[in-house]
């Protein structure tokens, strides 16, 4: 696999997160699928979502395939088998590099579901 640069492939992904927040609905099962996970740390400042800080779950699965689409085209090599185990480890740790840049955090409500008092 050729070198990738987590900064341009997260401003990607950046841009596609920070977007319109759009949930996926299955039609099949009629369910809203929702990003129950992260949101922007700041509020966004414009447009229909003024105040929000929600990440769409179709914007997560968005940002996966056009990332996995970038890996294919710019980093795979022929002989690259696995590519959706690549692109899943890049999608994590780009979902950590926005984290640390304060861009993206886990939603407070699920942090403290995580702790436990002794």
């Amino acid at each position: 696999m050729k070198q990738y640069s987590i900064d341009k492939l997260s401003k990607t992904v950046w841009r596609i997160l920070k977007g319109m927040p759009i949930e996926v609905f299955d039609e099949e099962q009629h369910e809203m699928w929702e990003n129950e996970l992260w949101e922007l740390v700041q509020t966004r400042t414009e447009g229909t979502f003024l105040g929000s800080r929600s990440i769409g779950s179709a914007n997560i699965a968005m940002a996966l395939n056009i990332l996995h689409q970038q890996l294919l085209t710019h980093y795979t090599e022929d002989g690259d088998t696995n590519t959706t185990a690549m692109s899943n480890t890049m999608f994590i740790e780009i979902l950590q590099h926005l984290q640390d840049e304060r861009l993206i955090r886990k939603k407070p409500n699920k942090l403290r579901q995580s702790f436990k008092i002794i």
